[in-house]
């Protein structure tokens, strides 16, 4: 896969250094610090092409490091795809199927493994687990968490036979104001900056720092003078298929149904929530802005190697949907720069990548030696690809288990090639984002591409027994559910469509997100 110049004068590899950096001979142990968001489209960042969002850090970021332009989670919902994150495996192998199962440590982490290699590790913020033991993950500092240590019930009640309005309305009511989101990333940023001027500049040995921030996640509230950035909001081109669905598969047209993401919102309402999440990612932006720039004052730059990704993204509007829970472009692919010691600068790759691939790229970069177990992950180290040394064949893979939809989703990339399976339908969908990177053009009716829509099936039925899982996915759920009372007790309860910030750390009247 090509790696293309954003520089005019990108690093460049020979064969013999890839060799001895595989070696362990030159990657030394350098500290390394993870900056993850929630919820970020990477369509909506400047280095990624869009040329109306301000996001000057991350685009800073991009011109000092790596870009990987085709990078996706593992699920396109928080919880499962912060499990996989931790522990470098999928969903259905980890059986965190949703935002009521969450990551409790008793498989192995990066973290923890780090930890025992002898590597410093602290978290700020967000990481969306159990609970804040040194057994679920080392060194948790004001961490969001799962409420309870179990999290939102009804993202396990896909057959609960309602819909939700609650989506819907963070569309309508999106604007300018304050929230305890925004509050919650101001803290973390300074926490973060405050350890690497004090903590890290006197630290003996190597440290790996993750910083968890919770924007752009909705509630869609953004500061007014950084909403003001994109007026006017009719700027924002209405997605056709927001009103008009009918080219859409029949399971998202279902999907849009139950969340009544339709007629329900007026035009003006959509446009001011695009642009309101645009603000949003401009916040964000400038929270990366914070950390960075107490990373350069502490004298740490040069003996840092820093990762920016996300859990998931948003569609933002596109195929008339909001949030994430969906399998286009806008939800599941993620943002995803590297950059530091040995990264190549001012560069992008089209390889392949995933969310997998952070726990082998951080036992890379501490030169920590892998064991077999790790070794029989499905991630691979972001060394790997930016050497060139990745399986150009390679097959990304994605799968949702949660409410919203009848029933689970997987999803393949190989090549140009994007194959969506919605169980419980005859037809999947197929596109070619080399052609179509709008994904406008869904071909998995076209009998024209029997054999395309073969072959993907084909390689998705390798990862996975696609019926098996979603069996074994709904039998956990009810499991759960049962054990909270059954799922007419869960539905009463409704839908938690964002988790509280930890006391003391939101808006100054105490109020808590729920």
């Amino acid at each position: 896969m090509a790696i293309s110049p954003m520089h005019p004068r990108p690093f460049r590899m020979d064969r013999a250094t890839r060799h001895l950096r595989r070696k362990g001979n030159y990657m030394k142990p350098a500290n390394t610090l993870v900056i993850c968001c929630d919820q970020h489209n990477p369509e909506i960042t400047g280095c990624y092409g869009n040329a109306k969002v301000h996001t000057p850090n991350l685009d800073a970021l991009a011109r000092e490091g790596t870009v990987f332009d085709c990078a996706y989670t593992s699920t396109p919902i928080c919880v499962p795809a912060r499990a996989s994150l931790a522990c470098g495996d999928y969903a259905h192998r980890h059986g965190y199927w949703d935002n009521a199962h969450p990551f409790t440590g008793d498989e192995m982490s990066w973290g923890r493994r780090l930890k025992e290699a002898g590597v410093s590790v602290s978290t700020i913020g967000k990481l969306h687990f159990k609970d804040d033991s040194e057994h679920t993950f080392p060194g948790q500092r004001i961490p969001l968490n799962a409420k309870g240590g179990v999290g939102d019930m009804m993202t396990a009640a896909r057959n609960s036979g309602t819909g939700t309005t609650r989506l819907r309305e963070h569309v309508q009511h999106a604007g300018a104001g304050d929230s305890d989101y925004l509050h919650y990333d101001r803290n973390i940023a300074e926490h973060a900056a405050r350890y690497l001027k004090e903590e890290a500049t006197a630290a003996e040995g190597p440290w790996c720092l993750y910083v968890g921030f919770v924007t752009p996640h909705y509630p869609l509230i953004a500061p007014e003078d950084i909403l003001d950035l994109y007026k006017p909001f009719d700027q924002f081109p209405i997605p056709e298929q927001w009103y008009d669905p009918s080219s859409l598969h029949p399971a998202v047209q279902a999907y849009k149904e139950r969340v009544q993401m339709d007629e329900h919102v007026t035009p003006e309402e959509l446009q001011r929530a695009i642009a309101t999440y645009y603000a949003m990612v401009t916040f964000l932006d400038q929270q990366v802005g914070v950390v960075m720039n107490a990373l350069e004052e502490a004298g740490l730059k040069d003996t840092t190697r820093v990762i920016y990704l996300d859990d998931h993204g948003d569609s933002a509007g596109d195929h008339g949907i909001f949030f994430k829970s969906n399998m286009y472009e806008g939800s599941v692919r993620i943002p995803l720069i590297a950059a530091g010691p040995d990264i190549p600068v001012g560069t992008r790759t089209s390889a392949p990548a995933s969310i997998l691939d952070i726990y082998p790229t951080l036992m890379d970069f501490h030169g920590v030696e892998t064991t077999d177990e790790e070794r029989a992950l499905p991630g691979v180290s972001l060394m790997k690809t930016i050497d060139g040394e990745n399986d150009p064949d390679r097959v990304v893979f994605s799968e949702y288990h949660c409410s919203g939809w009848r029933s689970s989703i997987f999803m393949v990339r190989k090549g140009a090639w994007k194959l969506v399976k919605y169980m419980t339908y005859d037809t999947c969908s197929l596109f070619n984002l080399e052609d179509d990177p709008r994904e406008m053009n869904d071909l998995g009716a076209d009998p024209a591409h029997a054999g395309k829509v073969a072959e993907l099936l084909a390689d998705l039925e390798e990862i996975c027994d696609t019926e098996q899982v979603t069996a074994q996915s709904f039998a956990d759920q009810k499991a759960l559910l049962d054990s909270a009372g059954g799922l007419k007790a869960v539905a009463a309860r409704g839908l938690t469509p964002f988790s509280a910030v930890p006391e003391g750390l939101g808006m100054d009247d105490g109020k808590s997100a729920r």
